[in-house]
């Protein structure tokens, strides 16, 4: 009789979820990011993929999201703490939650500021991102 499973074998699994492949897409979406390589993060987004941000603020093209941003912070540096992948109405969403740190396009800094990114993700690409922080409170004062 030949070995059963569990008798010394190894049994290696190689197959990847889709919410494992879900969360890499992200990661290097924002690693793309921090890059400032605008096109290899646009490769990973439908067209058209709809970004809306605190305050409502939305844009259907990442280079109008990002040149809304350098009209407002002079820099931004994200820190992605933890990353989750579910099943959600037309794709797989992805939420990265963290801190983000920086300066206004004043000088004035801010750092520890909890933000939560929702990517809604859909045939390998991102379709849709919103994005939450409590950065409106570091104005307070």
């Amino acid at each position: 009789m030949g070995a059963q499973l569990g008798e010394g074998r190894i049994v290696v699994g190689a197959a990847r979820t889709e919410r494992a492949d879900s969360i890499d897409l992200v990661r290097r979406w924002f690693d793309a990011m921090a890059a400032a390589d605008l096109s290899t993060a646009a490769t990973l987004m439908a067209e058209p993929c709809t970004i809306t941000i605190s305050g409502g603020h939305r844009f259907t093209r990442l280079e109008e999201f990002v040149a809304y941003g350098a009209r407002r912070y002079q820099a931004v540096h994200k820190r992605a703490d933890q990353f989750e992948a579910c099943e959600a109405a037309g794709g797989l969403a992805v939420y990265v939650t963290g801190e983000m740190s920086g300066s206004w396009a004043d000088g004035m800094a801010f750092a520890g500021v909890r933000w939560c990114d929702r990517f809604l993700l859909r045939s390998g690409r991102i379709v849709e991102l919103q994005t939450w922080s409590d950065l409106a409170e570091t104005r307070v004062g």
